[in-house]
């Protein structure tokens, strides 16, 4: 295994899956790249709404909003020497596989937030659409504090 692929969302999670990451590419002696997907802002508008309902589409991604997403995954991969940054535009689930196989990636790590059925039913899970997609293995930390349970 050669390189690590982390997903990071700036969450709470971010710290554990990069930790494990970090881990992991020490065990193995291997590259580790940390990766931010900004997902575009989807508008909806309801079937037979009428016009006053209508919003203007929000604004698009710009590069200045890019590289300020590059600049905080810079911040998180300082105490790590030799990681590299990697922030996209896209579907996080379809980024991250992409990414992967770009990389060359042995390993894709990702934190799970822990949502219930009924969110992923209507959300759907980032964690699954990668499970279901990745042509390698993939290391889900979980970023529940047992103590809190």
């Amino acid at each position: 295994m050669k390189t690590i692929v982390a997903a990071v969302d700036f969450s709470e999670a971010s710290d554990k899956v990069i930790a494990e990451a970090a881990a992991q590419a020490g065990a193995f002696g291997a590259k580790l790249v940390l990766l931010h997907v900004v997902e575009p802002i989807a508008s909806y508008v309801p079937v037979g709404a009428a016009m006053d309902v209508i919003e203007t589409a929000p604004p698009a991604l710009t590069e200045q909003d890019l590289a300020a997403q590059h600049a905080q995954l810079e911040r998180l991969a300082a105490p790590y020497e030799s990681a590299e940054v990697t922030a996209v535009i896209g579907l996080a689930a379809d980024e991250i596989v992409a990414q992967a196989a770009e990389h060359g990636a042995g390993l894709i790590v990702l934190g799970s937030h822990g949502h219930g059925a009924l969110y992923h039913l209507f959300a759907g899970s980032v964690v699954t659409g990668v499970l279901k997609r990745a042509a390698c293995p993939v290391l889900v930390v979980p970023v529940r504090d047992k103590e809190r349970e």
